[in-house]
């Protein structure tokens, strides 16, 4: 199944790849390199879900192979520079990355975060490699009290020398997992 829709200007075709764990992951090819896409359903308020991206503390709850990570810069209440690291099995370096993350109130029930790779004077050198989120995004859609729809789209060059199909692999996976660990979070609020 195919699902079209406007990327940067170009027409983009998101080719679903599977349904798992209440997550449907999408594929798209972006120039040379392809791009990742999950849609699934939360419970929780948008605030609750972006205060759960947005805090370093917690992000060892969530995030796959997560190593350390920090806030590097508040440029406002929806702008901030982060830092973050992942662990990576032997013989592959670690990976780490320096971006923004800001938050856009399009609509009453719609809050969309765009991620994006930067270089900041205060960010730590790097662990090993540091990787270039072209883009990733969120976007939080309340669907009725308590309940939201999230799409998260990513692309991203995760640096050095990985063959294509593991990143590929890695990346088909990750929406899942990454939902995952949202739930945890989410399910933890207000306990």
């Amino acid at each position: 199944m195919a699902v079209n829709i406007y990327l940067f200007g170009n027409d983009v075709q998101w080719i679903k790849v599977k349904l798992e764990k209440g997550v449907t992951v999408y594929r798209a090819k972006i120039d040379t390199r392809t791009s990742f896409r999950g849609v699934g359903h939360l419970k929780g308020k948008p605030e609750e879900l972006i205060f759960i991206i947005e805090n370093p503390a917690g992000w060892k709850n969530w995030i796959e192979n997560f190593k350390t990570g920090n806030l590097i810069e508040n440029k406002n209440h929806n702008h901030k520079i982060f830092y973050q690291a992942i662990k990576s099995p032997f013989p592959i370096s670690d990976r780490d990355v320096v971006y923004e993350s800001k938050i856009f109130r399009e609509a009453p029930n719609q809050v969309r975060i765009e991620m994006k790779s930067v270089t900041h004077p205060k960010a730590p050198k790097s662990i090993g490699v540091r990787m270039n989120i072209i883009f990733t995004r969120y976007i939080i859609e309340t669907m009725k009290e308590g309940t939201m729809r999230v799409t998260f789209e990513t692309l991203s060059e995760p640096g050095g020398a990985l063959p294509n199909f593991l990143v590929n692999w890695a990346s088909e996976n990750y929406p899942i997992t990454l939902f995952e660990g949202l739930r945890r979070e989410l399910n933890k609020v207000g306990k």
